[in-house]
């Protein structure tokens, strides 16, 4: 399997916890199908929901990888090769994460958290930015309230490059250089429920694709996707890369 594996990564992870999280939490009355999603959002959905649902296989993934290492060197069946910030161990440490972890329900798709996904990617599609912080100095908290309310907690993963659904999955659980494996246990996590995704163009490096995440939301129907003011009626739902380099975020 041709996996492009982290050579650099910025830790700048956002989550906000918001009184922790309730067992009997709203997450899906109406939820927004994943026919609204593109082939790429679809497919990264998919690996996540299933890594969530099957931990063990996953491990199994990463356990291949292993004859690939040599110190914190990576070479691809390709011949690249990639210096990674803490090469085999990184792995192995999300290996036994995987282990340990206990299987979780799929993420149900938000239409309010795909909407904050696809403005910060229209965002950074025009900028060429990267990061959680919007052009307008905005951060995910800020992006969702235009889009309904949300319980429990929130979060957001961002990966940039022409990696497949799967090598972003893997470079999320890996989490190369990222002390708090934040990305790894969001997504593994039981404690999110809902989920938004998008994925489209970047400048620099090809594409991106943000995940959001919450324990549930509360959509607001807005009369038009890019609309700041929301009407009052209401449902409920519910990484970069070159040849050389990948980005997580």
């Amino acid at each position: 399997m041709k996996f492009k594996f982290v050579a650099f990564s910025i830790a700048a992870i956002v989550v906000v916890a918001i009184t922790g999280f309730h067992s009997t939490q709203s997450q899906t009355k109406k939820a927004v199908t994943d026919s609204t999603l593109s082939d790429s959002e679809r497919d990264l959905l998919s690996e996540i929901n299933l890594a969530r649902a099957h931990p063990l296989t996953y491990a199994s993934y990463l356990e291949k990888l292993r004859p690939m290492f040599d110190g914190k060197r990576y070479k691809e069946s390709s011949g690249n090769s990639f210096t990674t910030e803490e090469g085999w161990s990184a792995v192995d440490d999300a290996i036994a994460f995987l282990r340990a972890a206990k299987p979780s329900g799929p993420l149900a798709i938000s239409r309010g958290l795909c909407l904050a996904a696809v403005a910060h990617v229209k965002d950074q599609s025009a900028t060429g930015a990267t990061g959680h912080k919007g052009s307008d100095s905005t951060f995910l908290e800020q992006r969702l309230k235009p889009y309904g309310a949300w319980d429990g907690g929130i979060g957001e993963n961002i990966t940039y490059g022409n990696e497949s659904a799967r090598e972003r999955l893997l470079t999320w659980l890996i989490d190369d250089g990222v002390p708090s494996r934040g990305h790894r246990r969001r997504l593994l996590s039981g404690d999110y429920r809902a989920a938004g995704i998008s994925c489209g163009p970047h400048p620099e490096f090809g594409a991106m694709c943000v995940l959001t995440l919450a324990g549930g939301f509360t959509d607001v129907q807005a009369a038009t996707s890019t609309a700041n003011k929301p009407t009052t009626t209401k449902t409920t739902s519910g990484n970069t890369n070159s040849r050389i380099k990948s980005r997580k975020m």
